[in-house]
């Protein structure tokens, strides 16, 4: 194998920052995407944003069982590698890809046949029907192609390799930058598709990326040689599973939150959901930081862990905590003060401005807390425990979200500014007990059953 990229020494701060800024500038990208994506939906009219809208659950669902192999992949890589264990580095990296094919596939044939009830009891009919079922049903289509991609993603991020992993990305979304507005509206010989088109455009993105990543490998720029043996190691996918599993799971709640968040603000009016999807594309704009750091989290915890640098990690983190607390709250400060101007570049129709204005002056005050969280389930990603973030989300989506976006949208009558309160209360709760618990973890964090670091 070549040399790692050994995080194990040098400066925290600098390790982190070169690790999250090349992961932060391919989410801005993506995010940039995700937005002109919303731009041009948005021109085709509030129902096809709402059926845009009604997949973002379902795209959440697919991320968390890609996420189930990419995470806990990256997890053991990065403690392979700080404890010089390259056979099981290797033998990772094999696994993980044959695990997101298979998840792929069974993904994609359960997908097309439930989805389209799933649609019918969030009370879409109609055309917003007709629309999101279409969408849905070429995103799945391209399924492998995703999966595949967001396993090699997680090998490169394993690896501390972020540079490639957001060159990757920023191909792939260039690609769908200059797709999108060609096969919605049309252009020459290329008839407009609307919706579909931007479905279309995903996938074909999604495959351009995936033969970057595929041609970094083949051409031996990564310490990892595929050999690609299809014996299943038990041993190796169990320990995948111990991280990705949970993690899996809690986006899979999100997914689920979603859907009844969509669920109750269609009580109100299908502005509502559009809304609810405008602001969830707004939002993750001052999520790119945290998620960056978050990622970058993992794979830094992970290597000073299997190394035995406890030291480290307990400065890790807190570098981390500090600094994704402070840029996501001032990202939330700047939505809360000019809500409209930031609205403004969307053009919504004047009932979803409305819902939009109500969401933006009540969710980004927290986005300081949400950071926190983030950077405390990649904590424990870090030194492979997955079960925390699992609780935690549990705590923020089932126990506080969902049942706070019914009590208080009907039964306080607040309406939709009832869910973004909900929404707001979950971030609070889902940052301070992350935090709380990852400190109590720090006074007795060991390593293969010894304590390496003590009070």
């Amino acid at each position: 194998m070549q040399k790692k990229i050994d995080l194990t020494k040098g400066n925290i701060v600098k390790n982190l920052y070169r690790l999250s800024l090349p992961i932060m500038a391919g989410m801005f990208l993506q995010t940039m995407f995700n937005i002109v994506d919303t731009f041009f939906v948005t021109r085709l009219g509030g129902t096809a944003l709402a059926a845009v809208t009604l997949h973002l659950p379902i795209f959440f669902l697919l991320l968390a069982l890609g996420n189930s192999v990419a995470i806990g992949t990256s997890s053991l890589i990065a403690r392979s590698l700080g404890a010089n264990d390259y056979s099981t580095v290797q033998s990772t990296a094999e696994q993980s890809i044959v695990l997101a094919i298979v998840i792929a596939l069974v993904s994609t044939v359960l997908g097309l046949i439930a989805t389209p009830f799933i649609f019918i009891l969030t009370g879409a009919e109609g055309k917003l029907l007709s629309y999101a079922i279409s969408y849905n049903s070429i995103i799945f289509i391209g399924n492998i192609f995703f999966f595949s991609y967001v396993a090699f993603d997680g090998i490169l991020r394993g690896e501390g390799d972020m540079r490639t992993s957001m060159v990757n990305l920023v191909i792939a979304t260039v690609c769908n930058i200059i797709l999108d507005p060609l096969l919605i509206f049309g252009f020459g010989p290329i008839p407009a598709l609307g919706v579909q088109g931007a479905a279309l455009a995903t996938v074909l993105s999604r495959i351009v990326g995936l033969y970057f990543v595929v041609r970094h490998f083949a051409k031996g720029k990564s310490s990892i040689k595929f050999k690609f043996n299809l014996v299943w190691n038990k041993e190796i996918i169990k320990k995948i599973f111990i991280v990705g599993i949970p993690t899996s799971i809690s986006q899979v709640m999100l997914s689920l939150s979603l859907f009844v968040y969509n669920q109750v603000a269609m009580i109100f009016s299908e502005s509502a959901v559009a809304a609810l999807g405008l602001g969830f594309r707004i939002d993750s704009l001052a999520f790119l930081p945290g998620l960056g750091i978050s990622v970058a989290t993992v794979t830094l915890i992970g290597q000073n862990f299997g190394a035995g640098e406890i030291e480290r990690v307990k400065k890790g983190y807190l570098v981390a905590l500090i600094n994704a607390f402070i840029i996501m709250g001032t990202f939330g400060l700047i939505f809360l003060i000019f809500p409209e101007r930031v609205l403004k570049i969307f053009n919504p129709e004047q009932e979803v401005l409305v819902y939009s204005l109500q969401y933006l002056r009540t969710i980004p005050l927290f986005y300081g807390f949400l950071g926190v969280g983030f950077i405390s389930v990649s904590a424990f990603q870090g030194i492979g425990e997955g079960l925390p973030g699992l609780i935690t989300n549990f705590l923020r989506l089932g126990v506080i979200g969902i049942p706070m976006a019914y009590i208080l949208s009907l039964y306080f009558s607040l309406g939709a500014q009832g869910i973004w309160w909900a929404i707001a209360l979950s971030d609070i709760t889902f940052g301070c007990v992350g935090c709380i618990w990852f400190f109590y973890r720090l006074r007795n964090l060991t390593r293969e059953g010894r304590v390496l670091w003590e009070k």
